[in-house]
């Protein structure tokens, strides 16, 4: 009998199909959340136990030591499990058993944004012209130097938290004012299509998805509340820009496993505005446009297997909506695959208690896509606006065709 340990409850029913496939009959999940598990996905051989959100590395050590797992993956979650990467990579260094999870040193940079800026700024990386501050005073001076407007972030919060907007000083005095957790950096706010790509590291390869258009930059700072497609076809310096930038990350901080970087496109360059080191709200964009599951290729790559090359197979847009009692989605364009997320399953939201829902579909006919957009619209389901989700669908449609002319 083989069994695994999964730190981490997200996306965990495409876990478990793989590993029952590779004869782990013994499955511990270890979850920030209490939930019952056969609501959520079969589960036979499935035992869920709760993790404690502050876990050091010993606690993880010792739980490690408990468990005896023939493999440990680490899946964390966004919410409450933003910091434990560090944690992990402190743990398997000191483990001799096959624990899959990031470096310390990449979780690191991937999980502390202050971190992250002061390496950027060391190896020449992309960022946005900012300014470590250690207190309110030194936001002050940041601020003359970047100007208005500008962001501030604590250096290690949990998805959603920790990030403000300020476009004047009265903004800034504000934030001030309600608390900023130090250090923190100053940054000025970059302009562009935001834009975000998956990757999997596993045994000296990378693997990525396609990169995903999240729209322009806007002042909320909240990719939630904006369409997003695939394909996009980035600018040859911005992707020069962003290859180089993988390259150095794969060679020098020693990533194992899933990890996500979001990023500005501004002309012919990007601006990375943080890196995850975990699979995120992009991986129901990458399954349902390229048919290939990042939770699935994970775990198989968990456990020594090769990783797989993708494709974008289709226009696929991912449309931020509302989950109304009684109202119906609107039947799908024909021959659409759809896939309906909510906040409903704790095991598969990236959103809590919230009326908030994915819409994530294929779109083979630009028209009856936006027929779609537009009864969705009508329901009063639709969160973003109509045009916005218009100009990503003939953005997605253009580049399609291009790439598949090519071919």
């Amino acid at each position: 009998m083989k069994k695994a340990l999964l730190l981490g409850e997200y996306k965990i029913a495409r876990f478990l199909p793989v590993l029952r496939d590779r004869g782990y009959t013994d499955i511990v999940v270890y979850s920030a959340v209490e939930f019952d598990a056969s609501s959520e996905f079969d589960d036979r051989g499935v035992t869920v136990k709760l993790m404690d959100l502050d876990w050091t590395a010993d606690d993880v050590v010792a739980v490690l030591e408990a468990e005896r797992p023939d493999v440990a993956i680490a899946n964390p979650y966004a919410h409450g499990q933003e910091q434990l990467p560090i944690v992990y990579g402190r743990a398997a260094a000191r483990w001799s058993g096959r624990f899959v999870t990031h470096s310390a040193e990449f979780a690191e940079v991937s999980c502390d944004k202050v971190a992250l800026h002061r390496t950027a700024t060391e190896r020449g990386w992309p960022v946005p012209a900012g300014a470590v501050c250690d207190d309110a005073e030194q936001v002050a001076t940041a601020a003359a130097e970047v100007g208005f407007p500008l962001v501030i972030k604590e250096a290690q919060a949990q998805a959603g938290d920790g990030r403000f907007h300020a476009t004047s000083q009265e903004e800034l005095d504000a934030v001030l004012a309600a608390g900023l957790a130090f250090p923190a950096i100053v940054q000025s706010f970059e302009q562009g299509v935001e834009t975000g790509i998956e990757l999997i590291s596993a045994g000296g390869t990378l693997m990525r998805w396609p990169v995903v258009s999240m729209g322009p930059l806007d002042d909320g700072l909240n990719p939630s509340l904006r369409a997003r497609v695939t394909p996009y076809e980035m600018p040859a310096g911005a992707a020069a820009r962003l290859e180089e930038f993988l390259t150095d990350i794969q060679d020098n901080f020693a990533p194992f496993g899933p990890w996500q970087i979001d990023f500005a496109v501004t002309g012919d360059d990007i601006v990375v505005l943080e890196i995850n080191p975990r699979l995120g709200g992009l991986s129901d964009l990458g399954l349902t446009g390229t048919g290939t599951d990042p939770h699935a290729v994970f775990t198989a790559a968990a456990l020594g297997e090769p990783l797989p090359e993708v494709e974008t197979r289709a226009v696929t847009i991912e449309l931020p909506s509302t989950e109304i009692p009684g109202v119906e989605v609107p039947a799908h364009p024909e021959g659409a695959e759809v896939m309906k997320v909510t906040a409903r399953r704790p095991t598969n939201r990236c959103f809590v208690n919230t009326d908030r829902m994915q819409l994530v579909t294929t779109v083979g006919d630009l028209e009856a896509g936006k027929r779609w957009v537009k009864e969705l619209d009508a329901a009063g389901l639709l969160r973003c606006s109509v045009d916005s989700a218009f100009q990503q669908l003939e953005q997605g449609f253009e580049v399609f065709g291009r790439k598949a002319g090519a071919r």
